[in-house]
């Protein structure tokens, strides 16, 4: 059976990635990264079934993998950049190879059209020991517009909050529809939905995606058990929750199936009671009928319930365990700062600040992600920071006029007196002052 996969990542150097690795790794090439000269040679991977890049029209130099990747990494300055933009693909197994490679090659070829990016597609098959109907496409796209004359500008509306998501969502919209259209012109029954099962009005509870690291652990108990001829039982929390989900989505399914049959069984002795001439007996077994399928479909939909109720409970628990954890570290985080920025030199504060917290609106939304509370609390943060540093400046402009005044006193005939008298002015106390 078909399903739905989309999902959009990207390759950052803050997680120390690169675009090159990125494509050699997808596309079993080998590469050199001209700007640190790491070579990434992955000529010996097994399991691709095809690689080829597509780009605008007059952009040729752009088929060239190595010229492609390095000239996406030596266009990116910052430290933590983003250098490329990877979709990945679930292509439906009911197709053969060469109705794969063109559906993913229609994708692909709609998303350069859209954003003016290059696109380096890698079709990968089903890794050995793992569900032989996973065909799957790596499209690796470059962050800026790719032009004759080499990259231009970024591609910005994937990264704003306000147009990333629906273009995401229109993208995931463009998948299913041109997999259902591919399916249904190689008169394939199977269709695929990109909407969740809330949003289709489907009663059943969803599975989790279980990831690299969760199928690896998977896959190497399963190659065990089968080894010792022991029945297989999942071991990661979310393998396990999956089982559980499916065994709940089966148990509801099999008792609408047998409601189903419950009603048409009531139908079929109705007719022959009709015929008989017992319509009195037909209504009260069919009454009593009744009654039991609405008592069993109550039941469920209560365990249904009790059970979304208990999950619910425990994801609020989680929310409410990383919003406190994010607080803590905001809260230390921004006494580092303070403490960091009252450490400085008054000519290498200002850098710092402009460093931690920039102007530039873009630049603050990607300094944000590193903030436990986003870019809301870098805000907070900076604002704080910088009362703090207007208090600190401020005692120490006063002790620099003490400094400044205090060789004067006592001396020559017209110094001020050294008396102690209680009517001596001391000045304001600042001892207890904000931020000393």
């Amino acid at each position: 059976m078909a399903i739905f996969h989309l999902s959009v990542k990207t390759v950052s150097r803050s997680t120390g990635r690169s675009a090159v690795a990125a494509a050699a790794y997808r596309s079993g090439d080998t590469l050199t990264n001209e700007r640190d000269g790491r070579q990434h040679d992955y000529a010996n991977r097994t399991g691709i079934d095809d690689s080829f890049i597509i780009a605008p029209s007059g952009c040729e130099w752009t088929h060239d993998r190595s010229t492609l990747w390095n000239a996406a990494e030596q266009a990116e300055k910052r430290s933590n950049s983003v250098t490329a933009r990877e979709y990945v693909l679930a292509l439906p197994a009911e197709l053969d190879a060469k109705e794969r490679a063109g559906l993913a090659r229609a994708f692909a070829s709609a998303v350069v059209e859209r954003y003016g990016v290059a696109a380096d597609v890698a079709l990968h098959a089903p890794s050995v020991g793992g569900d032989d109907r996973n065909y799957h496409a790596h499209i690796l796209t470059t962050t800026r517009e790719v032009e004759p004359g080499g990259l231009g500008k970024k591609t910005r509306i994937l990264d704003a909050a306000k147009t990333g998501g629906p273009e995401i969502e229109s993208l995931r919209e463009l998948w299913a529809m041109q997999c259902n259209e591919a399916l249904e012109r190689h008169q394939q029954p199977a269709r695929i939905d990109h909407r969740s099962y809330e949003r289709q009005g489907v009663d059943e509870m969803p599975t989790i995606h279980l990831g690299p690291t969760s199928t690896a652990v998977e896959r190497k108990h399963k190659a065990e058990h089968e080894r010792k001829r022991e029945p297989y039982k999942p071991q990661t929390f979310k393998a396990q929750e999956n089982e559980r989900r499916r065994s709940l989505n089966d148990h509801v399914r099999e008792m609408v199936r047998e409601l189903a049959e419950t009603v048409r069984d009531v139908a079929e002795k109705a007719k022959s009671a009709k015929k008989r001439g017992i319509q009195a007996l037909l209504r009260a077994v069919g009454a009593k009928r009744r009654d039991q399928e609405i008592e069993q479909a109550r039941q469920a939909a209560e365990a249904r319930r009790r059970e979304e109720e208990r999950i619910m409970a425990k994801l609020e628990q989680e929310r409410i365990a990383a919003k406190e954890k994010a607080l803590k570290d905001a809260e230390s985080r921004k006494v580092d700062m303070v403490r960091q920025v009252k450490r400085l030199s008054p000519d290498a504060r200002e850098r710092f600040l402009a460093t931690e917290y920039p102007a530039d609106p873009f630049e603050r939304v990607v300094k944000g992600c590193d903030h436990p509370l986003g870019t809301a609390g870098l805000n907070a943060e900076e604002k704080v920071v910088r009362a703090e540093l207007k208090v600190h400046q401020a005692q120490e402009k006063r002790q620099q006029v003490e400094r400044t005044q205090a060789p004067s006193r006592g001396r020559g005939r017209g110094g001020p007196s050294r008396s102690r008298s209680r009517d001596y002015d001391n000045g304001p106390d600042y001892s207890g002052g904000p931020g000393f």
